[in-house]
């Protein structure tokens, strides 16, 4: 890593400067260039008025022009939050945590024999921590990011397959263990989507019964080098407590009442942004 010169005000500081820069091609929004001159543009504090962070932190990681110019709309944006962030993610981790909560008094089941299943999806989950920590990595970071949700799909056929909503009926101890094995997986991709979801994981982290931040302080600071001065973003890591390893869920560990981590999106969003983009509302 290349090291800078040191802060004329504080010759303890060093500047770490970037070794590794990747670089995209365009992104064009409703198959036109952006234009700011033209109003043709998306501003991030209006946008964060009206939706929050993580769906457009999402969307903007999947239709990323990392090695072609890509296209934003909003029909796209509209239809990835709710058939991706919503059904696929947002609903395993609600109705499992509803489910744990309602049917084992709001804390981690104790597990039984784990089966073929069991360890398959568990043993997907965590290989995750490999495959997409390499993606990551190196700078692939759609491909990250389908992996991740490539095991969130996994997950909800795991899910589907096993049914604990029937197995709670007959046998208690299996719906269980199912349950058991999927807050795991459901744990381990609160860290492999962390990176392009932080601020839901850390909603997710809570529910899921743990205490403390996944990540650390983001906060601005002014240095002073060679006669000016200028604000850095700067990053505090001392009291993050997530770590990019496998789950290690306690059993008979407390969980949160849990609330949707996303909200689905009424279908005429779409037009109704185009309009306001066009002055017409």
């Amino acid at each position: 890593m290349a090291v800078g010169p040191l802060y004329a005000d504080d010759p303890t500081q060093t500047l770490n400067l970037p070794y590794d820069v990747p670089a995209n091609e365009y992104l064009n929004m409703e198959s036109q260039k952006l234009s700011t001159s033209r109003g043709w543009a998306i501003w991030a504090p209006d946008m964060l008025e009206r939706y929050d962070p993580d769906p457009i932190r999402f969307y903007l990681t999947a239709v990323a022009p990392e090695t072609r110019d890509a296209d934003f709309t909003w029909d796209g944006f509209v239809r990835r939050n709710n058939d991706e962030l919503v059904a696929t993610w947002g609903n395993l981790v609600n109705r499992m945590l509803s489910f744990a909560y309602r049917h084992f008094e709001g804390r981690v089941p104790q597990s039984g024999e784990l089966d073929g299943a069991d360890r398959d999806i568990l043993a997907r989950a965590e290989a995750g921590f490999g495959s997409v920590g390499e993606l990551i990595e190196s700078v692939r970071l759609k491909a990250a990011l389908e992996e991740a949700m490539g095991i969130a799909r996994a997950a909800n056929v795991y899910l589907d397959q096993k049914a604990p909503w029937f197995q709670i009926k007959e046998d208690r101890a299996a719906a269980a263990t199912t349950v058991y094995v999927i807050l795991r997986t459901i744990d381990n991709l609160k860290v492999l989507f962390s990176p392009f979801l932080p601020f839901t994981s850390q909603r997710l982290h809570e529910m899921l019964g743990y205490e403390g931040q996944l990540f650390g302080r983001q906060y601005t600071q002014s240095f002073t080098e060679n006669e000016r001065s200028h604000a850095t973003l700067c990053y505090d890591s001392s009291q993050a407590i997530g770590r990019w390893q496998p789950s290690q869920l306690p059993v008979d560990q407390e969980l949160q009442r849990p609330s949707p981590l996303f909200r689905k999106l009424d279908e005429d969003v779409a037009d109704k942004e185009l309009a306001r983009l066009l002055g017409e509302s």
